[in-house]
């Protein structure tokens, strides 16, 4: 598949358009991603950040320090609150949220990142290979 994929938030306040080839697809379950997501673990369609282009709307910032220690910027809506993507500008790659998509179908996760950090009732697809985390010194 090539050319864009569209998505944005709960409320339609926050679109933007983002590529069909994403770099990598994989379900999160680091704390932060938790916390954020209010769920076990995080859908994440990780693309290069220069590939999202805001159609609609200005998604609102916050930052907050990674446990690898870098800046993790979250881009949500400024009115419903939806969490639309994070990103770490010194990797230069954005995890947006795969159920933003409009094309949800698209999201085909094909690994697991941070799995040991997931609750012990959490069921892990063990089919998907696992994302190792970004080491620290890099």
């Amino acid at each position: 598949m090539t050319g864009k994929i569209t998505g944005g938030c709960l409320c339609g306040s926050v679109r933007y358009e983002t590529t069909r080839e994403p770099v990598f697809q994989l379900l999160c379950y680091c704390t932060d991603c938790q916390t954020i997501s209010g769920a076990s673990g995080y859908a994440v369609y990780g693309v290069p950040i220069e590939s999202i282009v805001v159609t609609k709307g200005s998604p609102a910032e916050f930052n907050v320090r990674a446990d690898s220690g870098r800046i993790n910027s979250r881009r949500f809506c400024r009115e419903c609150g939806s969490r639309i993507w994070a990103q770490l500008d010194e990797l230069g790659f954005a995890s947006i949220n795969a159920f933003t998509l409009d094309e949800r179908e698209h999201f085909q996760p094909t690994a697991n990142h941070y799995p040991d950090s997931a609750p012990g009732w959490c069921k892990i697809d063990q089919t998907l290979e696992l994302f190792p985390p970004i080491p620290r010194d890099q």
